[in-house]
């Protein structure tokens, strides 16, 4: 029974939304049968956590119908129809909060019940609280479009069609504004995509809309500005003026959107910086000023939590640019902001206090920590293997155990090539083929060391690039 569709739900509500589930079942107004209320006062007896062994089928049957025989089908047919009723229940509960909704059927019964005075004076305050909306997001925007149609509707249902505008004017306004808002997000949505992955999209009417934008009467709409800026980032060639553009966008407008616009525009920025900043040290400091803006606006975390592997990128470019002792305070303040679901959670941590100690230079706590890691996620087990190579390079002191690392670390891609996506299995074989050609050069030979430069230049994806180049250089 734990596993069933009902208990998957009810393990996702608060103990407060239990309660007032509970409350809901009990209300004679949705009309929740009596075995319905029966079978949900044995399941509410094992909430929150619905993973006590007696949570089954049989002692919920054993609870609702006592003597009777065990009918399987009995008790499968009424925990559907409580499924169904808690199904119900939120639809109202996860909807109480939509002032914007409410009204608007508010609206809709006055009109068909002749009520123009209440329809109007819902009208104004539906438009009030519209008002108070701190973001305008195609969310506001569809809610003005609702609010404009359903205006729109009470007037022909009052007026003669020979007589005024009918409100079509301000119908079509939202109209506009809503599908722009919305066409240029999701044509931004498409072009990072197409960055980032070898697929390709069909984008009708984008260069129609590209160009209608600017000199058009909504250009200064905020969210207009913004999305189209960020597609004409993605779209272009030449990156530098809008990425300029988009940072200063975002410093003026940014408030008007969701933190969780905010932080995809900001992605965005992220994804192109490394074409409008050539050399390593302006890319990295670029990146550190995006992460630091986003960290102290709050903008970066997902309900509380960093992405593991932000997490990783931030360490990693506050660490090249020097930054121990931001790092430092860094890893402490967030080593809790993991999802705390994510298995590899503390070896994320972990991993990147080890950085902090490679870089400064302190080998042997570095590979202590290494070596205790539990390698529980993939990714971070292929950034351990590589700084434990790294470590073994710089110590000067373990020829056999650097090989010895570079192999197994071979066979370990070779037997995760069904988990590991190819490029990330090429990339890693790049690395650890260069490595070891550096480690196994002596410095006199400059036609060799060229080589092994030119290659490095060569590969489009490579991890720890500069470290590798440091080295060829040292």
């Amino acid at each position: 029974m734990r596993d069933t569709k009902l208990i998957r739900i009810l393990s996702k509500f608060s103990r407060t939304d239990l309660r007032r589930l509970r409350q809901f079942v009990d209300s004679p107004f949705f009309n929740v049968g009596e075995m319905e209320r029966s079978l949900f006062d044995f399941i509410y007896k094992h909430a929150p956590g619905f993973q006590s062994r007696k949570l089954t089928r049989q002692q919920a049957h054993r609870h609702v119908y006592k003597t009777q025989a065990y009918d399987e089908r009995r008790i499968v047919r009424l925990q559907s129809r409580l499924l169904k009723k808690v199904e119900l229940f939120i639809y109202h509960h996860f909807r109480e909060d939509d002032k914007i909704d409410a009204k608007l059927v508010l609206m809709k019964f006055y009109d068909q019940h002749s009520m123009p005075n209440c329809f109007n004076n819902t009208y104004r305050a539906i438009n009030n609280t519209l008002g108070e909306f701190p973001h305008r997001d195609p969310a506001y925007y569809y809610r003005q479009l609702q609010i404009e149609k359903a205006y729109r509707v009470h007037l022909a249902g009052r007026q003669q069609y020979s007589r005024g505008s009918l409100h079509h004017q301000e119908v079509m306004g939202a109209l506009d504004v809503y599908y722009l808002t919305d066409k240029l997000m999701q044509l931004c949505r498409m072009f990072n995509r197409q960055l980032l992955a070898r697929v390709t999209y069909e984008m009708p009417l984008i260069e129609e809309i590209l160009s209608f934008v600017p000199g058009s009467m909504y250009e200064e709409i905020p969210a207009i500005k913004l999305w189209h800026c960020a597609l004409l980032l993605l779209k272009s060639k030449e990156k530098q003026e809008y990425h300029q553009q988009l940072k200063i966008l975002l410093t003026e407008h940014g408030h008007t959107q969701t933190l969780m616009f905010q932080r995809v525009l900001y992605t965005y920025l992220e994804n192109t910086s490394r074409e409008v900043f050539k050399s390593d040290d302006a890319y990295y400091k670029a990146m550190f000023e995006l992460y630091s803006v986003q960290l102290e606006k709050g903008i970066i975390y997902t309900n509380g939590y960093l992405v593991p592997t932000i997490f990783k990128n931030i360490t990693t470019v506050a660490l090249r640019l020097g930054h121990f002792d931001w790092t430092a305070k860094f890893l402490e303040k967030n080593k809790y902001k993991i999802p705390p679901e994510y298995e590899g959670r503390e070896d994320v941590y972990s991993y990147c206090l080890a950085q902090w100690y490679f870089k400064k230079k302190m080998f042997d706590e570095t590979f202590t920590l290494l070596n205790n890691l539990v390698h529980r996620d993939l990714y971070t087990n292929m950034d351990v293997r590589r700084m434990r190579m790294k470590v073994c390079y710089e110590m000067k002191e373990y020829n056999s155990l650097f090989e010895g690392l570079s192999n197994s670390f071979n066979v370990f891609l070779t037997e995760n090539r069904e988990t590991i996506p190819e490029p990330h299995i090429r990339a890693n074989r790049d690395f650890i083929n260069i490595s070891r050609r550096i480690f196994n050069t002596i410095d006199t030979d400059i036609d060799r060391l060229n080589a092994i430069k030119r290659r490095i230049e060569e590969i489009h994806i490579l991890p720890e690039r500069t470290w590798l180049l440091e080295k060829l250089e040292n």
